[in-house]
């Protein structure tokens, strides 16, 4: 069965943005357009009208930190909600100025390692639960637009919200791997803008330290096994997490089935 990912937006000025609507659940149903969007930082944006147009509600999920440093436009008559699923710093994931500092680790593997201990922190850290917590009981709320989240490239904290919408909604693991995935066509060029960048500020950079570079900003498979593993490991399955660590009912499942699959 042919794969269906979340559908890109050109928005001028932004990267990453999508719309998760047209996805397929394993039951046959699709996901309504124009009701989830999601999106990397927003400071860029040069068309506003876009979003007064097509959005209710904006969820920022960086850090107080990040949100200071480039903080998002006011919209005239969009919804804006700082949620942050971090507000300690997580290299590779956080990108405030001290954050992105941090980042010369030379060592691929220790920086593969260092993402996928945050991965499983989105299942497994208090804070983070009860944000994505809050973040999901959002879905519930009656509004004539569209919920848009996003955190600094749409990847991590962005792209796990997605996940946990497509499990609850019933997208196949497949189709949800592909779609996170899709994020390194989507950030390739900015990705590659900020390698050089701190190529430059660190004086050169070898062949290791660039592939620890990418291991914190690209997507990659092991990111999200990571994620589900540590949920089967402490609510025994992502099924699990939802029910006992995001606190979604079998009814109020169905309740954001009805509400967001046609």
């Amino acid at each position: 069965m042919e794969t269906i990912i979340s559908k890109y937006i050109a928005v001028p000025g932004l990267n990453n943005t999508r719309d998760l609507g047209g996805m397929r659940t394993k039951d046959g149903r699709v996901i309504k357009p124009n009701m989830l969007y999601r999106c990397a930082k927003l400071n860029g944006l040069k068309d506003p009208d876009w979003f007064a147009k097509n959005v209710g509600i904006i969820v920022d999920m960086r850090s107080s930190q990040e949100v200071t440093e480039t903080p998002d436009p006011e919209i005239s008559g969009v919804e804006h909600l700082h949620l942050p699923i971090f507000e300690m710093q997580a290299a590779g994931v956080t990108h405030d100025e001290e954050s992105d500092r941090k980042l010369g680790a030379p060592d691929p593997e220790a920086a593969l390692k260092s993402v996928e201990a945050v991965y499983a922190r989105f299942v497994s850290d208090e804070f983070c639960v009860a944000q994505y917590r809050r973040f999901i009981r959002l879905l519930f709320e009656p509004r004539e637009k569209a919920v848009l989240w996003h955190c600094a490239g749409g990847k991590d904290r962005t792209g796990v919200g997605a996940l946990l919408i497509q499990e609850l909604l019933g997208v196949g693991r497949e189709d949800i791997m592909a779609d996170y995935l899709s994020t390194n066509v989507y950030l390739k060029d900015e990705v590659s803008q900020m390698v050089d960048a701190i190529a430059e500020k660190s004086g050169g950079m070898d062949e290791d330290a660039k592939k620890a570079m990418l291991a914190f900003f690209d997507a990659r498979e092991s990111y999200l096994l990571t994620l589900y593993s540590e949920a089967e490991k402490k609510y025994g399955s992502i099924e699990g997490f939802i029910r006992d660590g995001l606190g979604i009912s079998d009814d109020e499942r169905d309740q954001l089935r009805r509400r967001y699959l046609e």
